[in-house]
């Protein structure tokens, strides 16, 4: 998770030693010039430190994410978990009110992925199930396809075995 004010602090550390940097180098170019030839110095304008820019905070009396968010962070989770389960934007939207096209701009600004069109859950969902096959004994004669078979149901015709046993 990045710390925001701490790298703020560190940028605006930065661009004060610039500063700094710069005024000792406009110095030395200040005394160089006046041995030169007594030339008198021009000074070039220095540049102006930038104001700092504020960060909006995140609330702490409502849970909302910033001023203009309508939905809380506990909210947030749930409309990504359904728009990466797939479903219909609008009915997400619709949920929390607000448009789909917040919904949309929410996703692309969190780069929630949606499941790929067609495409199942696992390979092993998308297989039919098999049914349990009993191992038996030793072989014995289906009573449907009078084939020998050691499962129950049918290794041969899938259906299950008449037994007497």
């Amino acid at each position: 998770m990045i710390n925001w004010d701490e790298m703020l602090a560190g940028l605006e550390q930065q661009r004060t030693g610039l500063e700094q940097e710069l005024a000792d180098v406009d110095a030395v170019i200040d005394v160089v010039k006046k041995k030169r030839g007594g030339v008198a110095i021009v000074s070039r304008p220095r540049v102006k430190a930038a104001k700092p820019v504020k960060v909006a905070a995140k609330s702490k009396s409502n849970g909302k994410t910033d001023g203009r968010s309508r939905i809380t962070e506990a909210q947030l989770v749930e409309m990504q978990k359904l728009y990466e389960r797939g479903d219909d934007a609008t009915a997400i939207g619709k949920k929390f009110g607000v448009t789909n096209s917040a919904v949309y701009l929410r996703a692309k600004a969190g780069r929630w992925q949606r499941p790929k069109s067609g495409a199942t859950a696992s390979p092993a969902a998308a297989a039919p199930a098999e049914p349990k096959r009993e191992t038996l004994p030793g072989k014995v004669r289906c009573t449907s396809c009078d084939l020998w078979t050691e499962t129950d149901p049918c290794s041969n015709c899938g259906k299950k075995l008449k037994r007497n046993w």
